[in-house]
C-alpha cells in the first residue's frame, strides 16, 4: 500500500477503466438522472464491475498497488456507521437502509476508482476534455428541448410526476446542479494557459453555454450557487493577481449576461424578482419548516440518526403542516444528513469534505500551467456549487449528481495530491 501520488507505468487497462469510469459518470444524468431503479442498478453493477476489473488488473502483478489517501478514513467510518444501523437494526425501516447503504457503496466505489486510476497527468486531461464536451452537448440539447417543447423528456417520454424538466431531468434545480459541477471544468481550462487560444475559445464557448443553461433552467438555488463559484475564482484569481485572467472571466460574465438578456427566457424575470423576498414569495416557507421538523427528528435520535434513506418514511409522523404533496425530501441535503445519520454521520462527512479541500487547495497553485492543478481547482469549485445548492434542495439524492460530487471529489484529491508529491522539498 502507498500513500500520496504513486507513479506507475501506464497500462491500456488503466486507459480502459478512466474511460469506463467516465461513461458510468455521464450515463447517469442522460438516464433521467438515475432516479429510477433500472438505473440504480446500472451505477451499483458498472461500479462493482469496474471494481473487480481494477482488482484483476492489480492482482495480476507481482506487487499490487493501493493508494491511500486521508479521506479514506472517514469515508470507511461513515461506511461503518451504516452497517451498524443494519446489524444493531437502529433504522426505522431496514429495508431502505439497506438499498441507500448499496447506493452509497457504488459512490465510495467511484470514488476509490478515481483516486487510483486518474492519478496520471495524461487522465486528469481527459477527465477534463471529455466532461467539457459531455457538458456542452448536454446543455446543448437541453436548450434545445426548452424552445421545441412538447412537455416530454427527449420529446417523446412522458412527464408523469408532472415537475419542472430541464435536459434530461425531471426537476430543473438537478440539471442547475449538473451543470454547476460541470461548468467550472471547461471555464477554468479556458482562463489557463493549458492550450493554445484557439482551444481556449472553444472552452470558453462550451462554459458561456453551459452556464447560461443554469439562468434559463431558471433553478434559483442553481443561479445563487453559480454566483457565488463565480465570485469565489475571482476572489481566488484576485488573490494570485491574475489580473488578465480576472479580466477573462469579468469578460466571460458580461457575455454571459448579455446571451440571457438577448434571449429573454419567459418567466426568468419573475423568478429572480423572488430573490428579494425569498421566504414571502419564493416558496421557501415550506423548507423552513420542513427544518424545523427535522430538529425535533434530530432530538429523537441524535447520536446513529434513524437510518440511512429513512427520511420521507419517518417525516409524516413530525411533519407540522398540511400538505397533498408527499414530502419525500428534507430540501436541505445537511438537515436530512443528520436526521438519517446523525451526529455521528455528520461529523465524518464534515471531515471527509475538510480533508477534500485541504489536499485540493494545497495542489492549486500551478493551475495556469499544468493540468493536474487545474483539475483539482476546476473540481473544488463544482464541489463547492452543489454543496451551497445543498442548502436549499436534495441534488446529493440524486444519483447522477451525487455519482458526479464523489468523482470531483476524488479528482480533487488525487489531482492535488500529485501536485503536492511533486513539489521540491
Amino acid at each position: 500500500m502507498q500513500t500520496g501520488a504513486a507513479r506507475s507505468e501506464t497500462h491500456p487497462i488503466d486507459t480502459l477503466l478512466a474511460l469506463g469510469i467516465c461513461l458510468l459518470l455521464a450515463f447517469g444524468p442522460l438516464a433521467f438522472g438515475a432516479v429510477q431503479e433500472w438505473a440504480i442498478c446500472v451505477l451499483e453493477v458498472g461500479s462493482t464491475f469496474l471494481l473487480l476489473v481494477w482488482a484483476a488488473r492489480e492482482f495480476s502483478k507481482s506487487q499490487p498497488r493501493v493508494i491511500f489517501y486521508a479521506p479514506f478514513i472517514p469515508a470507511l467510518l461513515f461506511a461503518s456507521l451504516i452497517v451498524m444501523q443494519l446489524l444493531l437494526r437502529t433504522s426505522a425501516y431496514w429495508y431502505a437502509t439497506w438499498s441507500q447503504a448499496l447506493l452509497w457503496g457504488a459512490y465510495g466505489v467511484i470514488f476509490f476508482l478515481v483516486t487510483q486510476c486518474f492519478y496520471e497527468t495524461a487522465f486528469a486531461k481527459g477527465f477534463g476534455i471529455f466532461f467539457s464536451v459531455y457538458g456542452f452537448f448536454v446543455a446543448l440539447f437541453a436548450i434545445a428541448q426548452e424552445f421545441t417543447s412538447n412537455g416530454k423528456i427527449y420529446w417523446v417520454v412522458p412527464n408523469r410526476n408532472l415537475g419542472w424538466i430541464y435536459g434530461p431531468y425531471v426537476n430543473h434545480s438537478h440539471y442547475a446542479g449538473l451543470m454547476e459541477m460541470l461548468v467550472p471544468i471547461p471555464l477554468v481550462i479556458a482562463i489557463a494557459n493549458l492550450y493554445g487560444k484557439p482551444i481556449r475559445l472553444l472552452f470558453a464557448f462550451a462554459a458561456l453555454l453551459m452556464s447560461g443553461s443554469i439562468f434559463l433552467s431558471q433553478s434559483l438555488g442553481g443561479i445563487l450557487a453559480f454566483t457565488v463559484q463565480i465570485g469565489l475564482l475571482m476572489v481566488f484569481l484576485a488573490k494570485r493577481r491574475s489580473r488578465g485572467r480576472l479580466f477573462l472571466l469579468g469578460a466571460l460574465c458580461i457575455a454571459l449576461a448579455a446571451g440571457v438578456v438577448l434571449l429573454r427566457p419567459h418567466g426568468l424575470g419573475e423568478r429572480l424578482a423572488n430573490l428579494q423576498h425569498p421566504i414571502a414569495r419564493g416558496g421557501a416557507d415550506m423548507r423552513v419548516a420542513i427544518v424545523k421538523d427535522s430538529v425535533k427528528i434530530v432530538k429523537q435520535r441524535p447520536i446513529l440518526g434513524w437510518g440511512l434513506g429513512t427520511f420521507p418514511i419517518i417525516y409524516p409522523s413530525f411533519r407540522s403542516f398540511y400538505s397533498n404533496f408527499f414530502v419525500n425530501e428534507a430540501h436541505n441535503d445537511f438537515v436530512q444528513l443528520l436526521v438519517e445519520t446523525g451526529i455521528g454521520g455528520f461529523t465524518v462527512i464534515t471531515v471527509f469534505l475538510v480533508l477534500i479541500y485541504r489536499t485540493g487547495i494545497s495542489g492549486v497553485e500551478k493551475w495556469r500551467r499544468e493540468h493536474c492543478p487545474a483539475m483539482a481547482l476546476a473540481a473544488l469549485i463544482g464541489c463547492t456549487g452543489l454543496l451551497i445548492h445543498g442548502f436549499a434542495d436534495f441534488n446529493f439524492r440524486i444519483p447522477a449528481n451525487a455519482a458526479l460530487f464523489v468523482a470531483l471529489a476524488a479528482m480533487a484529491t488525487v489531482t492535488g495530491a500529485s501536485t503536492h508529491a511533486n513539489k521540491p522539498h
